[in-house]
């Protein structure tokens, strides 16, 4: 199963829990970071540099529009090069990694220790035994809709009572 395809079903499972047996849908949604329910998500083979790392995953949460999802992820040792799609923010959560990044600085990965990769930029990784960690996943939003956005909330707070 790929990670886009654990991305996907958990959401389903997410949905669909957040519906309370009488049937009132959950304004929140609920989940525990269990590494027992972390299912395998393969990282694409031409990204892996060295060994077999194998990864696991598990969406927490996700924005109903996919603008952004909460991960549980994890991996075996290995070295391979990521590549991020979306902004990222991580909290290590047990193990430890070395990331380097495309200039050549190093971060060192460990419980505790948290790190942001903006989307567009590549690391390498390497796991000496395990990581795990949290992800928070976010699509970068185009400039164009920051500046509407502000716009229209400049508008709410002139107008009497406030747009609605």
């Amino acid at each position: 199963m790929s990670l886009a395809d654990a991305t996907a079903q958990s959401a389903q499972q997410t949905t669909s829990a957040s519906r309370a047996g009488d049937g009132r849908q959950h304004q929140f949604v609920i989940d525990t970071v269990d590494k027992d329910q972390l299912e395998p998500a393969p990282i694409r083979p031409e990204w892996i540099l060295e060994g077999n790392p194998e990864a696991k995953c598990k969406q927490l949460s996700g924005h109903k529009f996919g603008w952004g999802d909460a991960c549980h992820w994890s991996c075996t040792a290995g070295k391979f090069r990521w590549h991020y799609g979306w902004d990222e923010t991580v909290m290590f959560l047990e193990g430890e990694v070395t990331i380097t990044d495309e200039n050549g600085n190093v971060y060192e990965g460990r419980p505790g220790t948290s790190l942001f990769f903006p989307a567009g930029t590549s690391a390498v990784w390497v796991i000496p035994a395990y990581i795990r960690k949290l992800a928070f996943n976010q699509k970068p939003v185009p400039w164009y809709l920051h500046y509407q956005s502000r716009i229209i909330e400049r508008l709410k707070g002139a107008m009497p009572g406030g747009l609605r």
